[in-house]
């Protein structure tokens, strides 16, 4: 093919130059067609999450005072440490939130523990894991229904309690300071539990069948099987879970809405700000939502330092690629 002829097909009206027009034409339906389906999800993380979160930080700062009137203040700060130290169901709140956060440090290696042994077929595994996962598969709402039946005043572990107690009559053990607590933890490890042995169950299946027969012919037990084997393959997803633990230290409420609404001493940090926001938040008592606001962001900027060690820390760990 001659040098003109070559310079020919790049013109329009030739047919070179029409194979380049047609082209051009498919990579722009092409990628208006990806711009069509993820063009909406970004629009929606823009303002659902993105404007949302920077107003929210700007509300931290903003007071309004008896007349409406707007400025930039550090006022809600100041409001809450001073409730800090005045207040102490906000101490009661902040020492609920470090117990169903330690409570939830304590259900992954129980979890991954369970799944581990569901993972090596004992006896029965097949029932366990429909009993394990059952909490996963129906709403929250319902459950939280169940639970209320099976520990209220007609329920069968009020009658247990009241009987080794030897009382007149069963307790309220979501309607008492001394057992709504302990229940409501109770109720949120269990539910919590199916979510994490779902994740763990799945981690652990994708391991190679030929990676365990060649512990077994080393010798390992099932002690050193999981501790030298296991743990290092899954540790990618271990060290997920434990970051995503941290990331909600400040921000744990269980199922207090459900269960107790915040009262007989269950209630929360992250709460006692929804409860600032929807049960004080009128028009007329704006200040309210600066106030849950300023709340948030402190316990955000107390996380952050715990989360960044706890990542290096977790990153130290080589991940094993199989």
């Amino acid at each position: 093919m001659s040098e003109g002829t070559m310079k020919k097909d790049r013109i329009p009206g030739f047919k070179g130059g029409a194979r380049s027009a047609a082209f051009k034409r498919r990579t722009a339906k092409k990628y208006l067609f990806l711009l069509s389906i993820v063009g909406l999800q970004l629009v929606s993380f823009a303002v659902f999450y993105v404007a949302v979160n920077i107003n929210s930080i700007l509300m931290a700062f903003q007071y309004f005072d008896t007349k409406g009137t707007m400025s930039w203040s550090l006022q809600h700060f100041a409001t809450f440490f001073k409730k800090l130290q005045q207040e102490p169901n906000i101490l009661l709140s902040l020492r609920n939130t470090v117990l169903f956060f330690l409570f939830g440090l304590f259900m992954l290696p129980v979890a991954f523990t369970t799944s581990y042994f569901m993972y090596k077929k004992i006896w029965g595994y097949k029932l366990f894991r429909v009993v394990f996962f059952f909490p996963s598969v129906i709403s929250p709402v319902v459950w939280s229904q169940i639970y209320t039946n099976i520990v209220g005043v007609n329920g069968p572990v009020a009658a247990i309690m009241q009987r080794v107690s030897g009382t007149a009559y069963p307790p309220v053990l979501l309607g008492d300071t001394r057992y709504a607590i302990v229940f409501v933890v109770l109720y949120s490890f269990w539910m919590g539990f199916a979510g994490n042995f779902v994740l763990f169950s799945g981690s652990l299946v994708r391991i190679p069948d030929s990676v365990i027969e060649a512990g077994k012919i080393d010798g390992l037990k099932w002690l050193g099987e999981l501790t030298r084997v296991i743990i290092p393959l899954v540790w990618p997803m271990l060290s997920t879970m434990i970051t995503l633990s941290l990331v909600r230290l400040f921000t744990s409420s269980g199922n207090i809405l459900l269960l107790t609404n915040g009262e007989w001493g269950t209630n929360t940090i992250s709460f006692m700000i929804f409860q600032n926001v929807y049960n004080n938040g009128a028009p007329e008592q704006s200040g309210t939502f600066g106030y849950a606001s300023a709340v948030g962001l402190i316990f955000t900027v107390l996380t952050l330092p715990l989360l960044f060690i706890a990542t290096k820390l977790m990153n130290r760990v080589e991940d094993v690629q199989y």
